[in-house]
């Protein structure tokens, strides 16, 4: 009576030690913020209630691959921690048994029917007996096992062992399921926050952008813009020329990168199939230049200015002609372009095009400004000389009349002059009086004489504003 009274206190008392085990488990799982600290947890506590010489946790990969992601192991055997398992035993028949919820205990792995292939596999590492449970993540989703390995000796797995560990994979896949949908609701916030700071941010280059003087500024804002954004090592607009020719007309470079501005790229490469892609909108994300399927001569160019990874856009004028590439580089390292900067690249680009259509017809309504004042200065220099060639005619003809009254005066004074004799007293002051008028006609004549000296400039003048109002017609843009 006694004895069994022992061995039912013993019982309770090992199913309290489990409970209490198994609390302190779910706890740390909850408090993990990562999955290796949710997966380190798991193998040390497992390990420690039961006394085992090895726990891991072999997660599923692709192609009948797995990887040992966690290990707690004693001391005197083999780690394999990071080990990758090519296993074409565990094909998809375990898969679905596991998903099921197969929990498979095993004493003596040689007396256990496993294929020679398994039995090899845990020989390498000095299994003698082992316990798998499998870690579900959700429906269908089999992230792993949890593996127990017993090295020193066979063993007998105890129900409440099983059972333990039945139980703390379950919590590690609620524990895993948690913590990944924590992550996805974490990044979704994350990219909703993205998105509406780059909604907040657009307007903002755009005004940068349609404010520009002159298409130069438009180039270099879009470059400044993504390098800004991005963070990356160099951004450069590449404008197309003729002849499969191109020019980097733009860059804002890492200091401790050559600067390619002004470079002159021969690039036979660019086809016109290229062309007609990047005018119907086709932005391409290149994460490895080396394993991205292009050309060897496209490779080339871009490893002479130290590219690995590249992102390009099209720059096409409102009316969809391509003007040139958007392109950033990633030059010390590979780079893995996300969806938000590969749009966000898109639409500065899309900008871009649309503020060098404004700041084109903003140069042409300078032209238009200009070649209006030279017109304007034209016509008034024109009125000018019509005025100044009139006046010059009032004075010449003014001077003609005045010539032919004196001549008029001169032989009438002549002809008195001859009668003086016969004439009387009152006639003889008539005389002086003609005299007079002839004097003081002279005095006009004088006058008029010296008017002509001073128009002579004034027709110098004129001849200077005609021709240079000739050239300014003739230099007018228009």
């Amino acid at each position: 009576m006694t004895s069994n009274l022992t061995n039912s206190s013993d019982i309770i008392q090992n199913v309290a030690d489990r409970s209490n085990t198994l609390t302190d488990i779910i706890a740390q799982l909850r408090s993990s913020d990562s999955t290796g600290k949710i997966l380190e947890t798991t193998v040390n506590s497992i390990r420690q209630a039961i006394k085992c010489d090895r726990v891991v946790i072999y997660s599923l990969q692709a192609a009948e691959r797995g990887k040992i992601v966690a290990e707690s192991v004693a001391s005197q055997f083999p780690i394999t921690l990071n080990t990758t398992i090519v296993d074409p035993c565990f094909d998809a028949r375990y898969i679905d048994q596991y998903l099921m919820g197969r929990v498979r205990a095993i004493t003596n792995i040689y007396q256990a029917g496993m294929s020679s292939c398994y039995v090899d596999n845990l020989e390498k590492i000095g299994v003698k007996a082992n316990l798998v449970v499998p870690i579900i993540t959700g429906a269908d989703q089999l992230y792993g096992l949890l593996v127990l390995h017993q090295c020193s000796d066979y063993y007998q797995w105890q129900t409440a062992e099983i059972d333990l560990c039945i139980q703390v994979a379950a919590q590690v896949g609620y524990a895993l399921a948690n913590l990944h949908q924590s992550i996805e609701c974490t990044s979704l916030r994350q990219e909703l926050q993205r998105i509406n700071e780059w909604h907040e941010l657009l307007p903002i280059i755009n005004k940068k952008l349609y404010t520009c003087n002159n298409r130069l500024e438009v180039l270099q804002i879009a470059v400044s813009e993504t390098q800004r954004l991005l963070q990356c090592d160099r951004v450069v607009i590449y404008s197309l020329q003729a002849n499969s020719m191109g020019k980097i007309a733009a860059e804002v470079t890492q200091p401790s990168l050559t600067p390619i501005l002004g470079r002159k790229i021969v690039d036979p490469c660019f086809e016109h199939r290229y062309i007609e892609k990047y005018q119907n909108g086709r932005v391409r994300a290149i994460d490895d230049i080396y394993n991205a399927g292009m050309t060897e001569c496209y490779v080339e160019s871009l490893t002479k200015i130290g590219v690995k990874s590249n992102l390009v856009a099209p720059i096409l004028f409102d009316n969809g002609i391509l003007l040139g590439l958007l392109v950033a580089h990633s030059c010390f390292e590979y780079r893995q372009w996300q969806p938000v900067e590969i749009e966000r690249v898109r639409q500065i680009a899309l900008q871009a095009g649309m503020a060098l259509t404004n700041a084109r017809m903003r140069e042409k309504r300078d032209v238009m400004k200009s070649a209006t004042k030279i017109l304007t200065d034209a016509e008034n220099n024109l009125r000018l000389a019509v005025k100044a060639n009139i006046s010059m005619q009032v004075a010449e003809d003014e001077l003609a009349g005045v010539i032919k009254e004196m001549r008029n005066l001169s032989g009438l004074l002549e002809k008195e002059t001859m009668e003086s004799g016969e004439k009387t007293a009152a006639e003889a002051q008539r005389l002086l009086n003609i005299i007079a008028n002839t004097n003081r006609l002279q005095g006009h004549v004088d006058r008029l004489q010296a008017t002509q000296q001073h128009l002579e400039p004034q027709r110098q003048q004129l001849a200077k504003i005609l021709d240079e109002t000739l050239e300014s017609i003739e230099s007018c843009p228009l």
